[in-house]
């Protein structure tokens, strides 16, 4: 094989596998990053978990409210949001690991946006932008959400 024939697909594997790294890509079933989506070293990029649902608004949360709960920091803008996460971790904390709810749908992980995200029967699904939330929650009645599910007991 000519040198440059392996130098571009060393640069393409590169590529690809910095892509991936970055904005946590792969297989499901690969099962790469852990239980939940630590991209930017917090839960849900440092958002309050407990204002999605309480308030219906994505809030930041600050340093000052940090709690750890399942192989990750989450963070919340107020001691009392904290104290309801603390309290029952499971019913605030988002589905499919803090993933792209849409992304696992087709069999992948992928980052988010903290951004884009939607609540359904009081639980937290988020995505790596609106776009992709717009096209999931449309498909909810067709099977997105038993497709995400389905994908992310493959991990």
């Amino acid at each position: 094989m000519k040198t440059w024939v392996i130098a571009v697909v060393g640069v393409l594997v590169v590529v690809v596998g910095t892509f991936m790294a970055v904005k946590k890509v792969s297989p499901v079933s690969w099962g790469m990053w852990g239980n939940y989506n630590t991209s930017s070293g917090l839960a849900l990029k440092g958002y309050d978990a407990v204002a999605y649902i309480e308030d219906a608004a994505a809030v930041p949360g600050t340093s000052e409210f940090t709690y750890d709960w399942g192989d990750a920091s989450w963070q919340f803008s107020s001691a009392d949001n904290m104290a309801l996460f603390k309290q029952n971790p499971e019913s605030y904390a988002p589905q499919f690991g803090g993933f792209c709810s849409f992304a696992l749908s087709k069999g992948f992980t992928a980052d988010i946006s903290p951004d884009a995200w939607h609540v359904s029967d009081g639980k937290l699904y988020v995505f790596a932008d609106k776009d992709v939330q717009a096209d999931w929650v449309a498909g909810f009645a067709d099977g997105t959400l038993g497709a995400s599910t389905a994908n992310w007991e493959k991990r």
